[in-house]
């Protein structure tokens, strides 16, 4: 056979996952076997102010971080012992390495959204985005038949990291606003958007209404059980346009105060966004075909 026909395709996944395998382990074990001073140097990551309490709840959520983070190389390691990185494979246990990976990056976020570091939730957003278009590379490659559980739960991640992505800041906006409208209007201040009609404070509770009402879209959707993506999405599909479209009046926001670090950041946010959708939107349309496949039709 010669070396240029050889299909290389499947194997480009190869290095990410030995580099996520590698830095997931480290990480999991030390934060398994660490003290205060580890966990509090986890969360205080691209941190400007850091933090040096948090609650004691964090301390369930970082063990069940370490436990996923611990687990993903040990199912790449089966994964290779399977062959699963041929492309006839359907790299069950890979899939699922890549998803405890995600799962670990997702409780990770949670963290630092919840202590305002910024800089880290938005690093952790656009790594869960990087790791399901991972997932979709090994999906692509080595097919994804309707597998039980895995398929069934793979993107309720996207659920969590939405939910408090926007839900969080928008509570803060609404029912913590004695506390942070006063940065809003010292932010904006002498800007176009101190001159509208009632000054800031609207367009704060508005934008504070959008980030609120994408987790109640989320719920709905929850309840409807469109995360097994076996069914039309309307509830999820409108949670993603809301969340691109709060992303990038966010990012309005901060170009109008000159912020070109922050505004760019929130472009990120809404391609991540977008790709997070596109993920989810060609699983569904595998699974249909599948099951138009299994039918006969």
């Amino acid at each position: 056979m010669e070396w240029t026909k050889i299909d290389l395709k499947p194997l480009m996944i190869v290095p990410i996952i030995v580099g996520l395998g590698f830095t997931m382990l480290i990480n999991g074990w030390e934060l398994l076997m660490g003290d205060n001073a580890i966990y509090t140097a986890y969360l205080n990551h691209y941190n400007r102010t850091p933090i040096t309490d948090y609650p004691n709840y964090f301390k369930v959520l970082l063990f069940i971080a370490a436990i996923t983070q611990i687990a993903a190389p040990i199912l790449f390691i089966i994964s290779i012992f399977r062959k699963e990185f041929r492309s006839s494979s359907n790299a069950l246990y890979l899939k699922w390495g890549i998803f405890a990976c995600i799962l670990s990056v997702t409780f990770y976020g949670f963290m630092v959204r919840v202590l305002s570091n910024h800089n880290a939730a938005a690093n952790l957003f656009f790594y869960t985005a990087g790791l399901y278009l991972c997932l979709w590379f090994v999906e692509q490659q080595r097919g994804n038949l309707i597998q039980g559980w895995y398929e069934k739960i793979k993107t309720l991640p996207i659920y969590a990291l939405l939910i408090y992505t926007l839900g969080f800041p928008g509570w803060q906006k609404w029912f913590n606003a004695g506390e942070v409208m006063d940065r809003y209007m010292q932010l904006f201040d002498g800007t176009m958007l101190s001159m509208m009609p009632g000054g800031v404070v609207p367009f704060i509770y508005f934008i504070g209404f959008l980030e609120l009402i994408i987790p109640i879209f989320l719920i709905i959707s929850l309840f409807r059980k469109e995360f097994s993506l076996d069914k039309a999405t309307p509830f999820l599909n409108l949670s993603f346009t809301f969340s691109i479209a709060t992303f990038i009046m966010l990012c309005f926001g901060l170009s109008v105060v000159l912020n070109y670090a922050g505004a760019t950041n929130l472009i990120f946010y809404a391609i991540a966004t977008l790709g997070l959708y596109l993920y989810m939107d060609v699983s569904i349309k595998r699974n249909f075909a599948n099951k138009g496949l299994r039918n006969g039709e």
